[in-house]
């Protein structure tokens, strides 16, 4: 099992000189479809089996079910099923790379703790977030707008959504209540 530890590691010196400058991990939400995640949400990525989530019949369809991290016992959901793309594992057969492993993304919103499950994590980057486009209607998925902060345009004009994670956990927390 291979454990990325993650957070903001500015340096107190770029900090002071650009407060718009952040940093947030890539990773894709569908084939089609990168985003970002500001690491200061981040807790740790880790690498897994799917047979290390444990399923819990009658739950929300978006939530593959809880796992064990470090002790705790935490929900695992598939981000890319409840922003409404297709879920993690209809994306592997239709690509018929099918594999057992996902990488969970530990995010914290005030006191809790989600699993978000995606299938391919990329890079960290640093983003001028008064860059940031509001308007997402025209890339999001639009059953959870709500979700979604805005959009980003990379250096190399790939258009990057840019999630809300305390939104998407407020939406977690309702229905794993």
């Amino acid at each position: 099992m291979t454990n990325q530890i993650v957070g903001s590691q500015k340096n107190s010196s770029q900090l002071k000189n650009d407060q718009s400058i952040e940093q947030f991990l890539t990773f894709a939400l569908a084939e089609d479809r990168q985003a970002l995640l500001p690491t200061r949400q981040l807790l740790e990525i880790v690498n897994v089996n799917l047979s290390q989530i444990t399923a819990i019949a009658g739950l929300h369809p978006s939530v593959m079910g809880i796992y064990n991290w470090r002790g705790d016992v935490i929900w695992v959901v598939d981000l890319a099923s409840l922003l409404g793309y297709p879920p993690l594992y209809a994306q592997e057969y239709n690509l018929a790379k099918f594999q057992d492993r996902c990488h969970i993304l530990f995010v914290r919103s005030q006191d809790l703790v989600v699993g978000f499950a995606v299938h391919h994590v990329g890079q960290m980057v640093r983003c001028d977030t008064s860059k940031i486009q509001s308007s997402v209607l025209s890339f999001s998925n639009q059953l959870m707008p709500d979700g979604f902060s805005g959009y980003w345009l990379s250096g190399n004009n790939e258009t990057l959504l840019v999630l809300d994670g305390d939104a998407i956990m407020r939406v977690v927390q309702a229905f794993s209540a």
